[in-house]
């Protein structure tokens, strides 16, 4: 009798839900190219985060249907339907940052984001600490006018930090500074790190901010009301703290009262309803934090739950 793998969670090597690897974006023929940024220079009190491509691929094998043209996806039993049933996706390996060079890192991400664009697929970029956004988003010019949108504890829009301008404190001040972004929308803010300036500038600035509280008050239905009805190009950046650590504990900064699994999934799905997703982050996991890697395992179906918003 011929092999034949199983394909089990266990065995294999363990890219993205198990789907092909693809490190030549030459030969990239997918609707979503996924790839990782093992990056935490600019953390700045518990790294790990650069650990988080590696930890976030080997949790999702457990979901390891997705990636080829027959897959059937996974049978959603509230939607009653199968979600992401047929949608390519390619594992295209990681950006090889290297150490204390950040003007070539941050090259080297733009390249490869460029790279899985020209090839049109979706990129679905694995953090690393925050500062990897403003790379990733450089590479959206083609998208103009843009908007992006931030599930976050924390504005990350410092202007600089002793000095710097490119910590994980700044990449959505940076991203503002970009001519093709037209506003940033930014959900779940709490805790007491966001200053009043970065608040204040950031609303000046034309952007939306929603506090966790408003959230949780006005729901998420009620907040898309002060939201405009075409989003047009949105980018969706996922810092893992915006949900509570009750379920998310594995991040370099826990807030909390954070929001739930369920709201960040209806926010997602509203954002589908007004806009076309372009472009995905999820930043912040730390798996040397993750009790019992609950966090990466949530960091995958949240992945999931986002990409269905865009291929049903």
């Amino acid at each position: 009798m011929a092999y034949q793998p199983t394909s089990m969670p266990h065995t294999g090597i363990a890219t993205f839900c198990k789907a092909p690897f693809e490190p030549d974006l030459s030969r990239l023929d997918a609707d979503v190219g996924v790839f990782g940024i093992p990056y935490d220079e600019a953390t700045a009190m518990r790294p790990g985060s650069r650990q988080a491509p590696r930890a976030i691929r080997d949790a999702s094998t457990r979901f390891g249907f997705l990636g080829k043209p027959d897959s059937p996806g996974f049978f959603d039993i509230n939607r009653g339907r199968n979600l992401m049933k047929g949608v390519r996706i390619a594992d295209c390996g990681d950006a090889d940052v290297t150490y204390f060079n950040r003007e070539r890192n941050f090259e080297l991400v733009e390249t490869m984001v460029a790279g899985i664009l020209d090839a049109g697929a979706l990129p679905v970029a694995l953090g690393g600490d925050h500062a990897i956004s403003y790379p990733v988003l450089r590479a959206f010019e083609r998208f103009g006018p843009l908007r992006i949108v931030l599930i976050d504890a924390h504005l990350d829009y410092k202007n600089e930090l002793m000095g710097l301008r490119f910590t994980n404190n700044s990449p959505f001040r940076r991203a503002y500074e970009l001519p093709f972004v037209e506003q940033i929308l930014s959900f779940g803010i709490r805790g007491i790190k966001s200053t009043d300036q970065e608040l204040r500038e950031s609303r000046d600035h034309g952007n939306l901010v929603f506090s966790n509280y408003d959230v949780f008050e006005r729901g998420v239905e009620s907040l898309f009301a002060d939201i405009p009805e075409d989003l047009g190009n949105y980018y969706l950046s996922i810092d893992i703290d915006g949900l509570d650590p009750s379920i998310c504990p594995g991040t370099e900064s826990p807030e909390a009262e954070g929001l739930t699994f369920t709201q960040v999934k209806k926010i997602a799905g509203a954002l589908a309803e007004r806009g076309t997703l372009v472009g995905v982050d999820l930043v912040e996991v730390n798996p040397y934090l993750d009790h019992a890697e609950l966090t990466q395992h949530m960091a995958v179906q949240l992945l999931i739950e986002v990409l269905a918003t865009r291929f049903g």
